[in-house]
């Protein structure tokens, strides 16, 4: 199971470079809302862009709307100005937001003609549900005093791998379509979207090993 903890270098680069934007923007007085808003809304535009076929955009757009939604807590955090409600308000938001991504994916795969659509379909569904059980796993066993970080397939691991599917595709489709349309097709989506299906149900799965693993430990379950 992916238990491993993120000390993993995507992660890594990805926070750090949040953190540098984060300090720069906290001077401007903006609250930790603004962004955790704004993240929200350039997710839907991701969305939108992405079910219309504008996948550079949407791409573009999904990696702006993850930075905006990770700088909120970090600038809370700088200005003190962290709040329960904000936490709360930046959870549900995030899940709202990937409703949107994964529904753009969806009705993007939809408008194509290529062999096994549907399947990809069912595969952009798994990825969402795998996406929102690893908050969820972490949230309700943080609820019952359980640390629960373990696995890869975070948020921000799922944008990078999202976001760069969808800059690739936009610019390797014209040379795909001309090699085969039915296989070559929005290749770099496809396999993104089969990996998330599954490696994020497995962190998720991992996560409530992990719990369930405390619990024996501690004399809890």
């Amino acid at each position: 199971m992916a238990t491993k903890k993120r000390d993993n270098s995507i992660k890594n680069g990805y926070l750090s470079f949040v953190d540098k934007v984060a300090r720069a923007m906290s001077k401007t007085g903006l609250s930790p809302t603004f962004y955790t808003i704004t993240g929200f809304v350039l997710a839907i535009f991701a969305g939108v862009a992405l079910w219309l076929g504008h996948l550079i955009i949407g791409g573009i757009l999904l990696f702006a709307g993850g930075i905006f939604d990770s700088m909120d807590g970090a600038i809370a955090r700088l200005n003190g100005r962290a709040t329960k409600f904000g936490a709360l308000l930046d959870s549900t938001l995030d899940r709202y937001s990937e409703f949107a991504i994964y529904l753009g994916f969806y009705g993007y795969l939809g408008h194509s003609y290529a062999k096994f659509v549907e399947f990809y379909q069912i595969m952009a569904i798994f990825a969402l549900v795998g996406s929102v059980m690893v908050s969820y796993v972490r949230a309700r066993s943080e609820g019952l005093g359980i640390a629960c970080s373990v696995g890869f397939w975070q948020r921000p691991e799922r944008i990078i791998a999202l976001g760069t599917a969808s800059i690739f595709t936009g610019f390797l489709n014209p040379l795909f379509i001309s090699i085969s349309y039915n296989y070559m097709h929005d290749f770099f989506i496809k396999l993104v979207l089969i990996v998330l299906a599954i490696g994020t149900n497995i962190t998720a799965v991992g996560r409530l090993f992990h719990g369930r693993d405390f619990l024996r430990e501690k004399g809890l379950n």
